[in-house]
């Protein structure tokens, strides 16, 4: 089969961490056989990108023969049906859809149609298949026909690791006890701000001493298991996921996870002895960060991640793929 991505997200130079869970389903499924090709539009360089889209789109689709046309983000899959040329299938992360729009769009006025329910739930009608990345998205998307497969985990990058080694790596102090956050601080929906707090408010009530609250500001994905190996639990403290791979990316490293009740991280992490879904207040973050640093050890998560593989992950894509072909 001969597919067409075409996405917003994809790690470039100065962004070397953004859109990588696309770039890896992009191998997985070239890993299984399909011939595909990346359509990047990269608004993050130059937002002039956006408006030459379609034509960039409708000279990929002249210059080869495709099957299918497979699309990440709203503005994407909504080019890619005016016209709609090839079957369309559009891999839906958006887990905004199912948070307080209007708020963010007041903080961040720019993002209007970013954020807008309205347009995703209009490009889910236009779309020939959709896959959404946890179940709870299909409600609010309304797609019930939708398909549920989550962004895929690369199982040999993410893994155990000494921790000695890690340090060294990053030359980081072996000596400060590392809170890790998944994010840069400047993304508003993380909430860096609430991290903080609740990071400062365990360090005023003395219960853990050097601890240090270290960012994946901009980090390259190669390099994120480093973080998680050298960090005693990973905190998110989110306003809104759809499914995060930083969350499983922590499991299959066997990381500790604290983490606010966004997206469907809580089926994920509270079967797990060691890991906390708690309230979006920096006491019960605190609490909760607190008594994962005094156990002061890894988790098992590995195993209950593995099926997530991008292997499992692409032969799901593919049998959707399959399915619309032959219908």
């Amino acid at each position: 089969m001969n597919i067409l991505v075409f996405t917003n997200m994809y790690p470039f130079g100065a962004m070397p961490f953004y859109g990588s869970f696309v770039r890896d389903e992009v191998r997985g499924l070239q890993n299984a056989g399909c011939d595909v090709d990346v359509l990047f539009i990269n608004g993050k360089a130059n937002k002039l990108s956006y408006f030459v889209s379609p034509f960039r789109l409708g000279a990929a689709l002249r210059r080869k023969r495709y099957d299918i046309v497979h699309v990440h983000h709203s503005f994407c899959g909504f080019v890619a049906s005016f016209p709609k040329r090839l079957p369309i299938v559009w891999t839906f992360h958006e887990g905004e859809i199912a948070g307080d729009s209007v708020g963010a769009t007041r903080r961040r006025p720019a993002k209007v149609l970013t954020y807008s329910k309205r347009l995703k739930r209009f490009v889910a009608r236009r779309a020939d298949r959709v896959i959404v990345v946890a179940e709870y998205l299909k409600e609010p998307l309304g797609r019930p026909d939708a398909t549920t497969i989550p962004s895929g985990l690369d199982v040999e990058r993410f893994a155990p690791m000494d921790r000695a080694s890690a340090i060294m790596a990053l030359g980081l102090d072996a000596g400060r006890r590392y809170v890790l956050f998944p994010s840069s601080p400047s993304r508003l929906e993380k909430r860096y701000d609430l991290a903080k707090s609740a990071v400062d408010r365990l360090r005023s009530d003395g219960v853990s001493d050097g601890i240090e609250l270290l960012c994946l500001d901009n980090v390259p994905h190669e390099k994120v298991p480093l973080y998680m190996n050298v960090s005693e639990v990973l905190l998110m403290t989110s306003e809104w996921e759809a499914s995060p791979v930083t969350i499983r990316e922590a499991l299959a490293c066997n990381l500790p996870v604290v983490s606010t009740d966004v997206g469907d991280v809580r089926l994920l992490v509270e079967p797990i002895d060691g890991c906390y879904v708690v309230e979006d207040r920096a006491e019960p973050i605190a609490d909760a960060l607190g008594q994962v640093l005094a156990a002061g050890h890894r988790i098992e998560g590995r195993e209950r991640v593995k099926r997530f593989s991008l292997e499992n992950t692409a032969k799901k894509i593919v049998d959707v793929y399959r399915e619309l072909i032959e219908s």
